[in-house]
């Protein structure tokens, strides 16, 4: 009797001892062990997906790429892991004061894709502010509804004129002003022959002053305006 029962208590102590050494060794395996780490020259890179882990044994999600798939970040780093009993690779990213480490599969060389719908948002926001601050009524009234680059340009290039004999002297100074503050907003966007091209047009806009013989005034600020908004409406 007293046999039996000492066997069953070894018997049981094992399976105890067995049972509570499974989440050790569980455990264990799902601990990330780094390999090798090695700098790189800085890369620009993207990602559409994947985690971004605050260190590099990835225990702690900071950000995921899908919120910044428009983003450009820079590569330093590379690493070699070993998590939950796999070999993985990870990089070292940084966009500004974000950064963190990937899993490498998650990126793409290169910069990232451009989000024409909200540049084109702040854009239009801009050329609204630029011609409040300082356009007449007729520059004010040409941009006001306009949420796209096309309606944006072929107002600007179908405005029905700006500095026109109609306009008093300050109202003419206005349309000036104006029209040259939207070119700002807008300024180095195209090709180098149409920069260089906007910006001849654009100084010399600048350099006149509405006088009793206003054609070379109106005319300038109509051909701005129509070569400004042909470009505009193609971006």
């Amino acid at each position: 009797m007293q046999k039996w029962v000492k066997m069953s208590l070894v018997v049981a102590m094992g399976a105890t001892m067995t049972v509570a050494g499974m989440p050790a060794t569980a455990n264990a395996a799902s601990k990330t062990k780094v390999l090798s780490t090695r700098k790189i020259a800085a890369t620009t890179v993207h990602g559409r997906q994947g985690n971004i882990y605050s260190g590099i044994k990835l225990t702690k999600v900071r950000y995921n790429l899908k919120h910044y798939r428009y983003t450009t970040w820079t590569a330093s780093k590379k690493a070699v892991v070993k998590k939950n009993g796999k070999k993985a690779y990870v990089t070292y990213i940084k966009s500004g004061a974000k950064h963190g480490w990937v899993y490498s599969r998650y990126l793409t060389n290169g910069k990232a894709p451009f989000n024409k719908a909200k540049k084109m948002k702040n854009d239009m926001l801009a050329t609204k502010r630029a011609a409040l601050s300082s356009g007449s009524a007729n520059v004010q009234s040409t941009v006001r509804d306009q949420s796209t680059y096309e309606d944006l340009g072929d107002a600007l290039t179908h405005s029905g004129g700006f500095g026109w004999w109609g306009d008093d002297m300050e109202d003419r100074l206005q349309d000036q002003a104006g029209l040259l503050n939207i070119y700002d907003v807008y300024k180095g966007r195209f090709s180098k022959s149409e920069n260089e091209n906007l910006a001849a047009m654009a100084q010399k806009v600048e350099s006149l002053q509405p006088s009793e013989d206003n054609n070379p005034f109106e005319s300038s600020l109509d051909n701005f305006a129509e070569a400004l908004g042909d470009l505009i409406a193609d971006l």
